[in-house]
C-alpha cells in the first residue's frame, strides 16, 4: 500500500499529495478539463481525478467546510460570533460591541463573559449588552480558557 493522501487546497482545482506527512506531489486542474499530476519533476496529464487516483492508489480526504470552522471574527481583538456590523468600543466599560445586521439595534459584546444570574456564575460567549447591563459580570476575556480560569478563582473564593 502506497498510503498517498491528497488534501484539498482549492476545491476541485488543487490538491497536495502527502506520504507519511511529507509532500510528495501536487494535482492541478487545467483549463482543458484535465488534471496534471506533478511529482519527481515530472508532469503527467489525466482526464479525471479518479483515473489518477486509481493509478497511484491516492486516497482523497473528504472536503471539510473550513470557512465555518476556521473563520475567526474579531472586534477590537476579541472573538465574535456571526457576521459583524457597526463595530464600536465602549471606553467606559472596556468592551468591544457590534451588531449582527447593518440596521440592527441589538448590540452584542465580543468575547467571553462570566455572568451572575440567580446567584450562579455562568460562562457565555458574546452576550447581548442588555444582559451585561442587568447582571453582575466579569469580562471580556479573549479566550474561553481565561474565562474558565476566572470562574475557578471565583468558585474558590466563594467556598
Amino acid at each position: 500500500m502506497n498510503d498517498l493522501v491528497a488534501k484539498t487546497i482549492i476545491k476541485n482545482k488543487y490538491w497536495v499529495v502527502e506520504q507519511s506527512g511529507n509532500q510528495v506531489a501536487t494535482i492541478q486542474a487545467v483549463e482543458n478539463g484535465g488534471f496534471v499530476y506533478v511529482h519527481n519533476d515530472q508532469r503527467e496529464t489525466y482526464a479525471s481525478v479518479k483515473t489518477l487516483g486509481k493509478k497511484y492508489d491516492i486516497q482523497f480526504t473528504p472536503n471539510k467546510n473550513k470557512t465555518k470552522t476556521e473563520q475567526v471574527n474579531e472586534v477590537y481583538g476579541f472573538p465574535a460570533q456571526g457576521r459583524i456590523y457597526n463595530q464600536m468600543f465602549d471606553v467606559k466599560h472596556q468592551m468591544a460591541l457590534y451588531t449582527k445586521m447593518p440596521k440592527s439595534r441589538s448590540h452584542y459584546c465580543a468575547g467571553w463573559y462570566l455572568v451572575n444570574t440567580h446567584n450562579k456564575w455562568i460562562k457565555t460567549f458574546c452576550p447581548k449588552t442588555i444582559v451585561i447591563s442587568r447582571y453582575k459580570y466579569h469580562g471580556p476575556f479573549k479566550t474561553q480558557e481565561q474565562a474558565i480560569q476566572k470562574l475557578n478563582n471565583i468558585k474558590k473564593g466563594e467556598i
